[in-house]
């Protein structure tokens, strides 16, 4: 819900249905716009997969021939799509079978970035012990992907890249920018204020000396 990892919402917040905060994101990227249309939850994509309407799945941080439930629907979806890309830290899971491309990904002890509890403090997060030669981070996956797609879009190809990140401490910046304003507002905050003052709490606006409970 923060970074607008859902099918229905945007960074901070923002609903996908609102026209201000669809410009607002808009305007962040560098872009023209953003779809207007919501995309289909975890369980419709599978459905629609198993429908042929969906051809490719691209699966992360999830294990769905194990965990949705309507596991027949959910491995018709998986058998029938024509391109399953995972984006896994182990290879014997259940839905690793159904990958056409498997991606080696870090796990949690393995990865740099922040994490938020269930009263919204934000934590710094270290690797505590080093990836596998051959496993990225789930960001430098997505951003490498990305990289090598944009010269392929003729409306992309001679504009500067949308996924300039060198690390997850820019792509943590991007999003403290995004709330800016917002309920959740995390512009007071920085990886150097977390390194050295600890955990801290949203909304903790620019200027504030601490998170508000």
């Amino acid at each position: 819900r923060e970074v607008g990892g859902m099918a229905n919402l945007l960074s901070a917040h923002r609903n996908l249905g609102s026209e201000i905060d669809r410009a607002e994101v808009a305007a962040l990227w560098g872009v023209r716009d953003v779809p207007s249309q919501a995309g289909k939850t975890a369980v419709e994509m599978f459905q629609a997969a198993a429908d042929g309407e969906i051809k490719a799945l691209w699966i992360a941080c999830t294990n769905p021939a194990q965990s949705l439930p309507h596991q027949s629907a959910v491995r018709r979806a998986l058998e029938r799509a024509e391109f399953v890309v995972l984006q896994e830290a182990f290879a014997t899971t259940a839905t690793a079978r159904y990958a056409d491309l498997l991606l080696p990904a870090t796990t949690w002890g393995e990865k740099e970035g922040t994490v938020t509890n269930s009263e919204r403090r934000i934590s710094r997060v270290r690797a505590a012990v080093p990836a596998p030669d051959l496993a990225w981070a789930d960001w430098r996956i997505v951003t490498e992907v990305a990289r090598r797609l944009q010269p392929l879009l003729p409306e992309r190809a001679q504009l500067p890249s949308l996924f300039p990140y060198d690390g997850p401490e820019s792509i943590w910046n991007e999003h403290r920018e995004s709330t800016r304003g917002r309920d959740l507002d995390i512009t007071g905050l920085s990886y150097a204020l977390l390194d050295t003052q600890g955990p801290q709490q949203w909304p903790m606006p620019e200027g504030a000396a601490e998170g508000q409970i």
